[in-house]
């Protein structure tokens, strides 16, 4: 068996290198390693892993955060299980499956069969947690663009960066969403100036905020949880939800089950993907099967 690995050098503490040398040393594995070198790299990566991986007898192992793994993904043929180490800031997909940076437990997990999850993909990639707009949306853009998550990284204080962020988004006023959501059967929910909207996948975002209790990949079913938050003492009540998990008793957030759903933005909004801002006015989001080792 040969190990493929796809590792993003960049991700969290940029520690990937150690990783693959750990790998390497410890556990004696024979590997094929390909770093992305750039962002939006994932594509040449997988296209390279293919030209020489035989899935019968090779494994493929994905170093990196939630971007990393959901990019890589896309391209990924849905039938190739894959093995994660997570290595990103807040690691939700990880913290939701319970997936633990044990390197030999990993290894030895690609000697079983794969468990079955569900992703969702839409035009031009795919949701491992959750489809934000509004207050998530803002927070993530924001922290994206600050330079103080890569300095605290450094120190494995990353997640203090979306907590002040947050903080900052309640202090000004937030960036409100508006949208339509529309099933395959044809029904339609219309909401307007949003302060929280997700469509959760998963039940982590914002590196371990539970979205939805229930949320869970290894369920076909997307759980949209959303809030108006009109006033500022009613939106720190939403985030006091979130963060209390007091979600199915709060009187601030709705939730509403879908199987496939289409998002339609009369009006230009942030929405962020498992971390990464996408620029569309239209969104369908549709279940697709994967197979992880765990």
């Amino acid at each position: 068996m040969t190990l493929y690995i796809i590792a993003n050098p960049h991700s969290g503490n940029r520690s990937a290198k150690e990783v693959i040398t750990r790998v390497k040393n410890e556990l004696n594995q024979e590997m094929t390693v390909f770093l992305t070198r750039y962002p939006d790299d994932e594509e040449n990566q997988v296209n390279d892993v293919l030209e020489t991986f035989q899935p019968e007898k090779d494994r493929l192992l994905i170093l990196g955060g939630d971007g990393t793994l959901s990019k890589v993904l896309y391209y990924l043929p849905a039938d190739i299980p894959f093995a994660y180490y997570p290595m990103g800031s807040g690691n939700d997909f990880a913290r939701a499956l319970g997936l633990k940076k044990d390197l030999t437990h990993l290894v030895e997990s690609t000697k079983q069969a794969p468990k079955e999850i569900t992703v969702y993909t839409y035009q031009k990639g795919l949701v491992l947690n959750s489809l934000d707009l509004g207050f998530a949306s803002w927070v993530i853009n924001h922290v994206e663009q600050s330079q103080l998550k890569a300095k605290l990284n450094k120190y494995h204080l990353g997640k203090l960066t979306y907590i002040l962020t947050a903080i900052q988004c309640l202090i000004k006023k937030p960036a409100f969403a508006s949208l339509c959501l529309e099933t395959e059967a044809g029904e339609v929910l219309e909401l307007r100036n949003q302060f929280f909207f997700s469509l959760a996948n998963n039940t982590y975002f914002g590196g371990g905020v539970m979205i939805w209790p229930h949320a869970t990949a290894y369920l076909e079913q997307l759980d949209c949880v959303y809030a108006k938050g009109e006033t500022l003492w009613e939106r720190v009540l939403v985030l006091l939800s979130l963060v209390f998990k007091v979600h199915e008793r709060s009187p601030y957030l709705q939730h509403q089950p879908y199987k496939s759903v289409t998002i339609k933005n009369p009006e230009k909004s942030l929405i962020e993907i498992d971390g990464e801002i996408v620029s569309l006015d239209e969104v369908t989001l549709t279940p697709q099967k994967r197979y992880i080792y765990l």
